[in-house]
């Protein structure tokens, strides 16, 4: 049986070491217990130096009270304070140091050296200490107001411990947070933390500077302005709460908390899951807040005496301060969570220059522009080989025959037609589809034609005539499918009367067949009556042949201008009227206002709202829409505002009536109108019955010109029965009205016709584009996506200043986001 190993005290030296290696755990331990003596000696400026992360030199300067050159025999001696003498007084601490472990601790892991002066010494005094011991008595040096500590060669005694430390890189970093939270919390005191042999510090910070300030210093721009202030004082539990804590806009894939107990950084597991779990509702997953948390306690409610390293802190009434300082947050995250803010750079307008002038300036221009570019992967589609695919969409038409019959070319033709008309679009032909079911056999189909009608035609001049166009002349609401070819053969007569019989049949089979009399044109540009001796001449080969750009349609060059002269397509623009039936409008002033619109529509944002996919509502002022490749955000209210001043002007005279079930009088209107923050009403103005009735007699002056016109109707007695349909299932809200005839009476310029159609349909369009988001419209955003944006796609013809207002906002592209991923 063996013996029990007898048990003796241990030397001092171990004890010592031992005790060191709980209080000082790597570099970063140490800096915070430097710095918290240096911010009890009242110091305002603490500069920090390091080399290989703190393990080879870790150096503390500041400028406060110093150390007595009496007290530096016991300074690095364990359980020497100048801060405590009793147990009684941990009850009151308001100090971070009471054991007086840290010098000795680093003293028995380090080499340690002390510069130190008083305001009342002459000079400063400096000291060696080993193992808690001074080495030599101090002696007197040249020195400033404060003390200096450089801890060299950390740990070099216990190599287990050195070698498990992390690298330098990472100590540093550590070191780093250590002192960014303490110069955020202490913002009066400037610090300033350097590599050791830089000139340029790591982090540096304003004496007498602000919370904020310092945050916008150390943390960025992106953390500062997002930030909110929380505070709070509760009698109950006798505590104070400082905070300033960022709202819903930002969010990071780390959670950063500053948390301050008593002016002490520490940690709690606590507070930091519920402020977490506080987050969650407010952020997506996986995101996270920045926080800065001080907490002010009774020190007779607080035990500091829990960790070596006092990290941890415990308090009496815990759960119910956490709930408090939870409650506090909320309130301020709950009040400021109406909204989201999105930052975006303006993007400069766009300049058109032609390659010819690019060339001229950049000669490599012209060689660059051949080399093929790589697709990139964002540029690449996954795809699903069980998805549809295009193909089962693409209708065909059997042409193979050379020696097709003109009755079986009809009956294509009304096949196409009848398609068409099937796939949801009656009153238009789909030139695209058309075109795809027609490309196939074109080439077979003229090459029979011509070899029939031109024997002198060559080959070369048959591939450029069968060239297709792609326009088609819109029909009109009423006419069937089946009238489709009387109509078209009356236009070929008028077309081709005056030529020989054999040039007449081929263009009605030609136009017959292509659907489109512009296509007669490029057949005359080789074929004109009388022209037998160019036929020959092309024949020989003796002449030069037409390029394809001389015989297909007109088309436009880099500038915008037309190869042929002739003028850019014009812009078209849907009509919404619910009439069954048209009526032709011919006023000038009319017409020039729609001229003006589309004298001003900017292509590029018309391209980008005719390809946009409508992505959900942020409110009811902004949308969220894709096109192409790129994220925009939208101003739904002026968006709607333009889109109901179009259809204003293009559907003039032609508007649907919404009738009220009961009439409303415009005095009454006008009235709650003046009662709005809107109508801006002064005492000056006169009295409130008054202007309503000048309102009410002004607009009965012009009753009958809006009701022609406008569908606005009002009786005699002054009471309004309706309001034109603008758009179909689409009413506006019934709160704007008031503002809505006031303005008509106030805003409009009723002397001049121009002027006074173009305000009128103005302010309808202004109260149109108002979209409720109340108990009355409790379907706001179906109504955004499914009608309104649906409009503003299909016709909207977006003015220039629209590109520079951030109407249109792009605030994403997909390859820019596809790297941030890629970096995931």
């Amino acid at each position: 049986m063996s013996r029990p190993a007898k048990i003796r005290k241990l030397d001092e030296t171990v004890v010592n070491r031992i005790a060191a290696g709980e209080v000082i755990q790597r570099p970063a331990n140490a800096l915070k217990e430097l710095i918290e003596n240096s911010l009890d000696a009242k110091a305002s400026s603490i500069q920090v130096t390091v080399k290989e992360g703190g393990l080879k030199i870790l150096q503390i300067q500041d400028n406060g009270t110093g150390i007595r050159k009496e007290d530096m025999d016991i300074v690095c001696e364990r359980f020497t304070t100048s801060k405590l003498q009793q147990f009684e007084d941990l009850k009151s601490i308001a100090t971070f140091g009471f054991r007086g472990e840290a010098l000795a601790s680093i003293s028995h892991v380090a080499q340690l050296t002390i510069t130190t002066k008083v305001a009342d010494d002459p000079c400063a005094y400096k000291a060696s200490y080993i193992d808690s011991k001074l080495k030599a008595p101090p002696k007197p040096c040249a020195g400033s107001q404060g003390t200096t500590i450089l801890i060299e060669n950390l740990f070099y005694n216990v190599p287990t411990r050195r070698r498990a430390l992390k690298s330098p890189a990472e100590e540093l970093s550590r070191i780093t947070e250590v002192v960014n939270k303490y110069a955020i919390h202490n913002s009066n005191v400037g610090f300033v933390l350097r590599k050791h042999g830089d000139i340029v510090p790591q982090v540096r910070t304003q004496h007498n500077s602000t919370k904020v300030a310092n945050i916008q210093t150390i943390f960025g721009v992106a953390v500062a302005r997002e930030l909110l202030e929380v505070e709070h004082t509760d009698d109950t539990y006798k505590f104070k709460l400082c905070g300033l804590v960022t709202n819903a806009n930002y969010s990071n894939k780390n959670f950063t908390l500053l948390l301050f107990i008593n002016n002490r950084l520490v940690e709690s597991t606590p507070i930091k899951k519920m402020l977490e779990d506080l987050y969650s509702v407010y952020l997506p997953r996986k995101a996270h807040p920045w926080c800065y948390i001080s907490l002010e306690i009774n020190p007779a409610n607080i035990d500091v005496n829990v960790h070596p390293t006092k990290h941890e802190v415990r308090f009496l009434h815990e759960e119910a301060i956490i709930g408090k300082v939870k409650d506090a947050v909320d309130a301020q995250l709950l009040g400021n969570n109406a909204s989201r803010t999105f930052y975006a750079q303006a993007r400069l307008p766009q300049v058109d220059i032609t390659k010819q002038a690019l060339e001229e300036v950049i000669p490599e221009y012209s060689n660059a522009g051949n080399k093929e570019k790589p697709v990139h992967a964002y540029q690449m589609i996954r795809t699903d080989s069980s998805d549809q695919k295009l193909e089962k969409f693409n209708f065909t038409v059997n042409t193979s025959s050379a020696n097709q019959s003109l009755n079986e070319s009809k009956e294509v033709k009304s096949t196409i037609v009848t398609e068409c008309k099937e796939e949801g679009q009656p009153k238009r032909l789909n030139p695209t589809k058309c075109a795809a079911e027609k490309a196939p056999n074109e080439s077979s189909f003229f090459e029979s034609l011509l070899e029939d009608c031109l024997p002198h035609q060559t080959s070369t001049q048959v591939e450029n005539l069968a060239k297709p166009s792609t326009s088609y002349a819109p029909l009109d609401g009423n006419t069937k499918a089946q009238d489709v070819s009387e109509i078209e053969n009356d236009e070929v007569e008028k077309a081709v009367s005056g030529g020989d019989s054999t040039t007449d049949e081929a263009l009605k089979r030609v136009f017959q067949y292509l659907g489109n009399r512009d296509n007669i044109d490029y057949v005359k540009t080789i074929v004109e009556p009388g022209s037998s001796q160019d036929l020959a001449d092309r024949h020989d080969g003796s002449k030069t042949k037409k390029t394809d750009s001389q015989i297909t349609s007109p088309s436009k060059n880099a500038t915008g201008e037309t190869t042929s002269g002739s003028k850019p397509k014009k812009p078209e623009f849907k009509s919404y009227s619910v009439n069954a039936t048209r009526r032709e409008v011919k006023l000038t002033s009319v017409l020039k206002l729609r001229k003006n619109v589309e004298d001003n529509y900017h292509e590029g944002l018309r391209d980008i709202l005719s390809n946009m996919i409508f992505v959900g509502c942020v409110d009811e002022t902004f949308a969220l829409i894709q096109s192409g490749l790129n994220l925009y955000i939208c101003n739904t209210p002026k968006l709607l505002e333009e889109l109901f001043y179009e259809i204003m002007l293009y559907d003039f005279e032609n508007y649907g009536v919404m009738q009220f079930s009961e009439p409303v009088s415009l005095s009454d209107l006008a009235m709650l109108g003046l009662e709005t923050e809107e109508a801006g009403w002064t005492e000056e103005d006169g009295e409130k019955e008054e202007l309503a009735n000048s309102v009410k007699e002004l607009l009965l002056e012009k009753a009958d010109m809006m009701n022609e016109y406008f569908s606005i109707i009002i009786d005699k007695k002054g009471m309004l029965k309706s309001l034109p349909i603008l758009l179909d299932k689409y009413f506006p809200s019934k709160a704007g009205m008031p503002l809505y005839v006031l303005r008509l009476a106030t805003e409009v310029d009723w002397n001049a016709e121009q002027s006074c159609f173009d305000g009128i349909c103005r302010e309808t369009a202004k109260y149109f584009s108002y979209v409720s988001r109340n108990d009355e419209n409790p379907e706001w955003q179906n109504v955004t996506e499914h009608i309104l944006y649906p409009a503003i796609k299909n016709s909207l013809l977006p003015p220039k200043h629209f590109a520079h207002d951030s109407t249109i906002l792009q605030i994403a592209r997909l390859p820019d986001l596809y790297r941030v991923f890629e970096r995931c």
